[in-house]
């Protein structure tokens, strides 16, 4: 059976990893194993929880973030298949381990950043008018604490702001690391009451900035912004292994 993940020892807060992740990459290992293609349906839920000794739930979760990353598909009546991406190439994608979440935020600080700032020079209207909608869509998420369309929005947004640059490069880097980031981001923005809210004011933030033609302060704002959400990440992940502490 799987177990949530952690390392002891120091550095215990950014050593968590969501049992969820773990049958993710397992089910990307059993596509790959399997040679199935696009189209091809894998076992049920209930057949994949046993094979990787895990709860149904477990596997709805993880089924939800690899929908999300493109890799599979979920019909009503058919259930699971695989979509167009290739398993091999996403694999790489998810091998993230979870003491380099540090490393990959700071990269993706320092990309945000460059890439808010790039953003501020090229962006139309009509992508500002875009970005407004995504900002709305954002706050109506948060007020309502609906995660799943905070998620959703929050990867728009960050993601507009990159189509906005016109560089195909950054568009492509944005993408990427909000994959190699979304279990994180996820644990993180959830982890608390009003969490929600204060990620989509820091969004605004952003917003405004570019909005007011002000690539410097937008880009210091989005700064602020990754940095607020790894800080949340860790104080997440420190209290979930705290309170496995004491339940055993």
């Amino acid at each position: 059976m799987l177990a949530e993940e952690n390392a002891g020892g120091p550095g215990l807060e950014t050593a968590y990893r969501p049992q969820y992740q773990q049958v993710a990459e397992h089910i990307i290992d059993f596509i790959v194993a399997s040679r199935l293609k696009p189209g091809e349906r894998l076992p049920t839920e209930q057949a994949l929880g046993e094979r990787f000794g895990v709860s149904r739930s477990v596997v709805r979760e993880a089924v939800k973030y690899l929908t999300a990353t493109g890799l599979v598909g979920v019909r009503k009546g058919f259930g699971v298949y695989v979509a167009g991406q290739t398993p091999g190439t996403l694999h790489l994608s998810l091998a993230v381990e979870p003491d380099q979440v540090q490393a990959l935020f700071e990269f993706r600080g320092q990309q945000e950043m460059l890439t808010t700032r790039l953003a501020a020079t090229h962006i139309t209207l009509a992508e500002l008018r875009e970005l407004e909608r995504l900002i709305a869509a954002n706050w109506r998420a948060a007020e309502g604490e609906q995660l799943d369309a905070f998620i959703l929005s929050d990867n728009q947004f960050h993601q507009a702001i990159a189509q906005a640059t016109h560089n195909p490069f950054f568009i492509e880097t944005i993408k990427n690391v909000i994959s190699l980031q979304r279990w994180a981001v996820k644990l993180a923005v959830g982890g608390y009451p009003g969490s929600l809210r204060e990620s989509a004011q820091q969004h605004i933030a952003v917003f405004e900035a570019l909005r007011n033609g002000q690539g410097e302060e937008a880009a210091h704002a989005m700064q602020q912004h990754i940095d607020s959400v790894y800080q949340a990440y860790r104080q997440e992940v420190k209290r979930r292994l705290l309170n496995d502490q004491h339940a055993n």
